[in-house]
């Protein structure tokens, strides 16, 4: 745990991977099959993750999901991050094979 501006928080960047491929693929089911994770766990990731911020980020629809207004401002936040992130660990995994 680490203090920022006075309060307490932790970081877990995998809540916010699994996030990421939400926004990206629209769809729980395809962020499943890509990143070999269970639905069920891909839910409890956003779940998870949306406890901790207190907001709501995905809504359902009847064509699947989509993001909500405060789902949409992070996903535009975290993705250039997280690409960056990405391709770093892309970067060191194809040079250690």
């Amino acid at each position: 745990m680490l203090r920022y501006l006075g309060n307490y928080v932790t970081i877990n960047f995998e809540l916010y991977k699994v996030f990421y491929f939400v926004g990206e693929y629209k769809s729980i089911t395809k962020t499943s099959e890509y990143l070999n994770v269970s639905q069920p766990a891909i839910t409890k990731h956003i779940k998870k993750l949306e406890n901790i911020l207190n907001i709501k980020l995905i809504k359902k629809t009847s064509l699947g999901i989509e993001l909500t207004a405060e789902g949409y401002k992070l996903y535009e936040k975290i993705k250039n991050p997280i690409n960056n992130l990405l391709k770093i660990e892309l970067k060191y995994k194809i040079k250690i094979k």
